[in-house]
Parts: C-alpha cells; sequence; structure tokens
C-alpha cells in the first residue's frame, strides 16, 4: 500500500520534461531538478520502474539541453528557462547528473544515447576539474552551493566529493576510460586521507587543521581554509557506506544507536549536532535563504531527519550486511506515514516528528523505496 502511494507521488510529477522535485505548485518545485530528478530515477533503476526510468531520460536530455558554456548543469529547468542557482551555484547538480546519465545509460544499454551526450559528460566533469581551484584534486563548494543549500557548510565538503568519486567511476565505466579510473581511485583515497584520523603518512590538505580535528566514527562534513567542519553529514557519509568507502563500521553504527537513543526515534537529523541561536554559526544561518528562514533547531537542513537520505543510508548499511538499522529505520518511517498521512513530506522534525516542507516530494518518496529494497 504504502510503496504503491510513494510510487503514485513520482508517477504525478513526471513531466514531458522530465520528473519534476514535486507535483505541488509552490515556490520552485514543480520543476526538473537535477538532485531530485536524478536520485528518483536512479531508484527507478534500482527498483526496476520502467515508468520512472523513462522519465528519467526524459530528465537527462531536458538538462542537457541546458548545459551552460563552461560544462555546468542546471540546478533546475521550466519550460525554456534554466536556473543554475540562486544566491550561490549548486555544485551537486551537475555531480548528479553525471551519475545517473551513466547509470541510465548502463542499466539501458542506450548506445545512441552514450554517444549523443557523451561530449556533455564530458564537459560537465571538465567543469568539475575547475571548480578544485587549486589542481589538487578536491572539489571547492561555496556556502549554501549545493542540496544544503540553506545550511553552513562550504569548502572541500563530504558530499560533493564523495559524489564526485561516483561520477567519475562511472564514467569511466561507460566510457572504458582507464584515465577517469585512476582519477577516481585518487579521489577515494584523498577523501579517505583528510576526512577522518589515519595512520597514512601522506600529506593533508591542510596539515594544521588536521592535526586539531578530533576522531570521529564518521567522516567529518567538510574542510576550509579555517579548519574542519567535524559536524556529522548523514548524506555524505551514507553515500560513501555505499561507495565501499574505509569505514569502521563497527564504530558507525553504534554512533547511530547514539543518536537514536538521544533523539528517540529513528528518524536521524541530517546534521548533527544542532546549531542554536547562541552558537557561532547561528550567523551564517540567518540570512542564507530564499523564500523563509527554514532552519530553526531541529528543522529542515538544522538537524531535521529527510527520508531520502535515510534511504541511502539504509541501502549502504544492507549493502555492508547490517540489516538490523535499516529495518528499524523503515519501520519508524512506516509507522509515522501511517500516523500522520501518507503524503511524503520533505523532512521531518527531530524534536517532535512533525511532517514539514513541502508534499508529495519525490525525494521522500524514493527515500522510502529505497529503503524497502
Amino acid at each position: 500500500m504504502l510503496k504503491q502511494q510513494a510510487l503514485e507521488v513520482i508517477y504525478q510529477s513526471i513531466s514531458e520534461q522530465g520528473i519534476l522535485a514535486s507535483s505541488e505548485k509552490r515556490d520552485n518545485y514543480a520543476r526538473v531538478w537535477s538532485r531530485d530528478s536524478m536520485m528518483t530515477g536512479i531508484t527507478g533503476i534500482l527498483i526496476q520502474n520502467q515508468t520512472i526510468i523513462d522519465g528519467l531520460e526524459k530528465s537527462i536530455l531536458t538538462l542537457a539541453q541546458h548545459q551552460a558554456e563552461n560544462g555546468q548543469i542546471p540546478s533546475n529547468v521550466y519550460g525554456d528557462k534554466a536556473s543554475y542557482g540562486t544566491l550561490v551555484g549548486r555544485t551537486d547538480a551537475t555531480i548528479w547528473w553525471i551519475i545517473a546519465a551513466c547509470e541510465y545509460i548502463e542499466h539501458c544499454k542506450n548506445n545512441l544515447l552514450k554517444d549523443t551526450i557523451q561530449h556533455n559528460i564530458y564537459n560537465a566533469l571538465s567543469c568539475l576539474k575547475t571548480w578544485e581551484f587549486n589542481q589538487r584534486g578536491l572539489l571547492y563548494s561555496p556556502l549554501g552551493g549545493n542540496w544544503a543549500d540553506e545550511y553552513v557548510t562550504s569548502g572541500y565538503v563530504l558530499y560533493d566529493n564523495v559524489l564526485r568519486y561516483w561520477a567519475l567511476k562511472n564514467t569511466a565505466k561507460v566510457y572504458d576510460d582507464s584515465d577517469l579510473a585512476m582519477q577516481a581511485a585518487a579521489t577515494k583515497k584523498l577523501i579517505e586521507n583528510n576526512f577522518r584520523k589515519n595512520s597514512s603518512l601522506e600529506t593533508k590538505y591542510h596539515e594544521t587543521a588536521y592535526q586539531k580535528a578530533s576522531k570521529k566514527p564518521y567522516l567529518w562534513a567538510s574542510l576550509n581554509a579555517n579548519g574542519y567542519d567535524e559536524r556529522f553529514d548523514l548524506a555524505g557519509n551514507a553515500l560513501a557506506v555505499l561507495l565501499g568507502f574505509d569505514f569502521n563500521m563497527e564504530a558507525f553504527t553504534h554512533f547511530l544507536e547514539q543518536l537514536n537513543s538521544e533523539f528517540k526515534h529513528w528518524m536521524l537529523p541530517v546534521f548533527y549536532p544542532i546549531i542554536f541561536p547562541q552558537d557561532p554559526d547561528w550567523k551564517l544561518l540567518e540570512n542564507n535563504y530564499s523564500y523563509q528562514f527554514k532552519n530553526e533547531p531541529y528543522h529542515f537542513h538544522n538537524g531535521g531527519s529527510w527520508p531520502i537520505y535515510l534511504g541511502w543510508l539504509c541501502l549502504g548499511l544492507k549493502k555492508r550486511g547490517f540489516d538490523e538499522i535499516p529495518l528499524k529505520i523503515l519501520n519508524q518511517y512506516e509507522n509515522l506515514l501511517k500516523e500522520k498521512g501518507a503524503s511524503f513530506k520533505e523532512y521531518y522534525s527531530t524534536n517532535q516528528l512533525q511532517p514539514l516542507g513541502t508534499d508529495k516530494l519525490c525525494f521522500s518518496a524514493s527515500g522510502y523505496l529505497l529503503m524497502t529494497i
């Protein structure tokens, strides 16, 4: 029943241009967003749903048609208008497009599309290369430069760099490109070397900051010129788990259990710890929004719980042989959907478990479907 409702949310969002973020006509959600449509499309591939896969193809082509001169893929497209970000550009839009385009080509064995968009994919990868800024291998993102566009992470962000590894790995496989395969391996090594305490003797990006950073049971959220943001980024860590990064999985799952104990539920926060008005980082939050301020403590990016990233977490944990926590998360989410209505809201507040944000969101429907795989 819930699975069918999740599918219906996605079906209602499939347009001639591709998969919209939501069928709801609110703010700017009724658009083909790169990250939303690509994640939804990959979910369609994983569950082998042809309707969603066909929607993904439309999304890939729509976004490719509006690729910027520098190779950047739009954050979203509406009609004949493309947006590459408002307050700042969005780094992850370009990366998710590469990942999903390659996943689609690989799944469908679509050689025509493979040849047609090869230059688009390589131009997009070239754009990402310029965003290193220092030619040292890690991608640099501005404040608000990815899906957490009203949050505080910036610089060499874990999430964006893990995604870039995935994009390089996928392209290398689809186009049998040994140079990209080597670049993918180097990127993975750089992330493992710089986003956790380790015994590697290789030079760190920021030796001073690295020495001062504390050991955590997860990969740190970001690195900047002024040091590390040691927060827990659930999205970045979930994708790193899924993609086979070197983890102490026992320590990581124990940390997830600790979060469950603290919040008293399994709708885990997407960033932790929470930022409060008395904290220094509050100043980075309070003006960073386009429509209205959403990042009150326990809400939105500031400790809200996003089913889409819980879905990726469940998928990654199960791939590593950890089935217990994914089942607990799935049961928690199903209970909330039954109690509060299966409308697949954008996120839940982690203090009161209130469903909030945009309704009928493909992100959340996809998150549920990922949990059930």
